[in-house]
């Protein structure tokens, strides 16, 4: 269809009919032999970005050509395509609602089709507003009914407070299909191992229990949360004052206010489960026998190690000048903790959103950014996710440095002191402040003197092994689906 691309100078190429010619014939003959009954569809996306592509008036001529003919029952509008593949997937760092646009468009033109919009429809709202508005006559939500298959009736039930919202992610969903894996998802582990736990909705337990969580963290919120839906008596501690941990850190980063909703709705989930949730509340051995409880899982998340230890110098196990001040984990940053200079370099070993989520929002805040990876690129672990490119699309917009393949030897004097994981060759880059983004420790002391006084315990998510957000959600509804 696009004059671009479509350069034949036969009855193929060339004019609107001549371009349209293959479509038509095809989807004719696929009306032939099918019949009138057979549903067909048309796909097409919208590129109104990229000059060469299709606009939206030229793919309406096309559309309304072919609806002319009566050759398709509906048509889907998307966005992405060769020139922005990323929008096909869009994660948290597009709009929503992407395909409502060119829908709207074609809507005015056809007389015989439907016309769906998708792309980032997330929510009964977005596809309220869609619909609402006319805009168009279906809506496609596809990863939101991943995260949670019950969306619709929820929504038509009036509970859209009990959705379990799609973070926009693409974490385990287009990240695990992309490497030709089942799909799950980060907020619904049941996804890809509904014959392992029948789905996302659990059947009551004829043992009730005390269960005692500790920690509400990702880990320590599913586990309350699933052990309180099957029955049983929850109490869930934090020593925070909020629930979260970790991750409502993570929610704190440029447009990843999903998290926060999320981190509401296990709020909500809880209170309607009864779970006791107590925050402000730090846990220790001997407090243990206080709760009466049948059941302990200790969900005490991990910590920065605070060593500056990098996987790639494993012979130097702690970076010199660690304690010469202006140093800060991430977490410090996202909690407002730190007290940064203007210059700041972001030292990211994990190549995901801790790093560089940090590193964009320090960028917006006014900092000036070098964001440093000993990775061959910068956002190594964004690639199957489809965010690694719009990622560095938007640092470099921002005026962020990169540099890559590069360790950290040394920090002081002003500055940092950078060796080349290719040739050894030393670089000093001066700085205000450094932040790092590297492993984190388990925090295992309660869990520790639970093993010394020799009291039953499960030891769940991060406090286990320091991991992303997926696989603690995940490790707590298999802790309490393990519960008898």
């Amino acid at each position: 269809w696009t004059p671009f691309s479509n350069q034949r100078t036969d009855q193929w190429g060339g004019s609107l009919e001549n371009r349209t010619r293959f479509s038509r014939e095809t989807m004719a003959r696929i009306r032939k032999v099918c019949g009138e009954d057979f549903i067909i569809g048309l796909a097409v996306s919208d590129e109104y970005d990229v000059e060469v592509a299709l606009q939206r008036e030229s793919m309406a001529e096309i559309i309304a050509r072919h609806d002319q003919d009566a050759l398709m029952d509906y048509v889907t509008c998307g966005s992405g395509g060769y020139f922005d593949f990323y929008k096909l997937m869009p994660t948290f760092m597009y709009g929503e609602k992407l395909g409502a646009d060119l829908a709207r468009t074609l809507k005015s033109v056809v007389k015989n089709c439907l016309i769906t919009a998708e792309s980032h429809i997330r929510t009964p709202d977005n596809a309220n507003e869609v619909l609402g508005s006319g805009g168009a006559d279906l809506v496609s939500i596809v990863r939101g009914q991943i995260a949670d298959p019950h969306l619709v009736n929820k929504a038509s039930e009036g509970r859209p407070e009990d959705i379990r919202g799609c973070l926009s992610c693409n974490q385990m969903c287009w990240g695990r299909r992309s490497r030709d894996y089942w799909i799950s998802c980060v907020v619904n582990p049941s996804v890809g191992r509904e014959w392992e736990w029948g789905g996302d909705r659990f059947s009551k337990t004829k043992t009730p229990k005390t269960v005692l969580v500790v920690g509400a963290g990702p880990a320590g919120l599913e586990a309350a949360r699933a052990a309180g839906e099957r029955g049983h008596k929850v109490i869930l501690t934090e020593a925070a004052a909020q629930i979260g941990g970790q991750y409502r850190l993570a929610g704190l980063q440029p447009r990843r206010s999903q998290i926060l909703d999320l981190l509401t709705w296990y709020e909500t989930q809880l209170t309607k489960l009864g779970v006791e949730v107590k925050l402000n509340t730090y846990v220790e051995a001997e407090d243990i026998a206080g709760f009466a409880v049948d059941e302990i899982i200790v969900a005490t998340g991990s910590l920065p190690e605070g060593q500056g230890f990098q996987k790639a110098l494993p012979h130097i196990a702690r970076l010199p000048g660690i304690d010469g001040g202006n140093v800060w984990p991430i977490e410090d940053v996202l909690a407002r903790a730190a007290r940064l200079g203007p210059r700041v370099i972001v030292f990211d070993e994990t190549g995901g959103w801790r790093g560089c989520g940090t590193a964009w929002k320090l960028a917006e805040d006014g900092h000036d950014v070098t964001l440093v990876t000993p990775d061959a690129m910068i956002g190594r672990d964004l690639v199957r996710v489809a965010a690694d490119f719009p990622l560095r699309k938007r640092l470099a917009q921002l005026g962020t440095r990169f540099v890559t393949e590069h360790v950290l030897t040394s920090w002081g004097n002003g500055g940092a002191t950078l060796q080349s994981a290719l040739t050894s060759a030393e670089t000093r880059l001066d700085a205000d402040s450094l932040v790092l983004a590297l492993g984190n420790r388990s925090v295992t002391e309660l869990a520790d003197a639970l093993v010394a006084q020799g009291t039953p315990h499960r030891l769940i998510g991060d406090a286990a092994t320091p991991g992303q957000a997926a696989f603690a959600f995940h490790a707590g509804r298999k802790a309490a689906l393990a519960l008898l």
